[in-house]
């Protein structure tokens, strides 16, 4: 077993409401991934918001914000994290939609509260420690 997966496992356990969790390289192309509850279009939304996060990258530098570490999307349905790993792979984990919440989802109009998201997002910092960097 790659250590990929053997960190996607160890991600998964820690964060229960994972649907999906999978290294990709910032070009769309899975590495590796972890499929708990299968969903025939995850990896074309994965893919798709690949695209975002290039845009996010490039805004963030092209403003001297410096490098992007995370980018949240919540919607409806789903709750996406993508976390970088280096300059070149992120981690993306598509979560249930009560993950922010812990309950059922709030109306779109309301969202999530920012500290619940920080508090899922912290859940997810821990990477760091599972991937090395190697820049």
């Amino acid at each position: 077993m790659s250590s990929f997966a053997e960190a996607l496992k160890g991600i998964a356990a820690r964060v229960p409401e994972t649907q999906l969790v999978m290294v990709m390289g910032t070009d769309g192309i899975p590495i590796e991934k972890l499929v708990l509850r299968a969903d025939p279009n995850m990896d074309a939304i994965a893919a798709e918001y690949t695209t975002l996060l290039r845009a996010s990258v490039s805004a963030a530098a092209d403003t001297g914000l410096g490098d992007l570490k995370e980018l949240s999307i919540v919607t409806e349905k789903m709750v996406a994290m993508l976390v970088a790993i280096t300059s070149e792979y992120f981690l993306f984990a598509a979560l249930a939609p009560g993950a922010v919440t812990g309950r059922a989802v709030r109306p779109a109009r309301r969202g999530p509260r920012p500290r619940e998201r920080v508090r899922l997002a912290a859940r997810f910092r821990s990477v760091d420690n599972v991937f090395a960097r190697d820049e």
